[in-house]
């Protein structure tokens, strides 16, 4: 059921994360690696199968995905006080 819940999360936070594009190019940078990161974590999941890490690759993911969600919102406040 946890499982179920944060796959839950995890697929409603990329769907909200998708929909906006990254205008700062080194904030893009980071949320690129940050993906990256994620990718990498996913992989080493699957490729253990009955290796929960611990819960520390489930931690790892969300703290990833609440990474991209603040680097979003850095760019969303860059965008509304930088000098035009």
């Amino acid at each position: 059921m946890k499982k179920t819940a944060i796959v839950a999360i995890s697929v409603l936070l990329a769907t909200a994360t998708i929909a906006y594009e990254i205008r700062h190019p080194n904030l893009r940078d980071a949320y690129g690696a940050v993906e990256n990161a994620i990718k990498h974590v996913q992989e080493a999941q699957a490729a253990n199968k009955g290796i929960e890490f611990g819960g520390h690759a489930d931690r790892a993911l969300d703290a990833l995905k609440h990474a991209q969600q603040e680097l979003i919102e850095g760019d969303k406040y860059n965008d509304m006080h930088q000098k035009k």
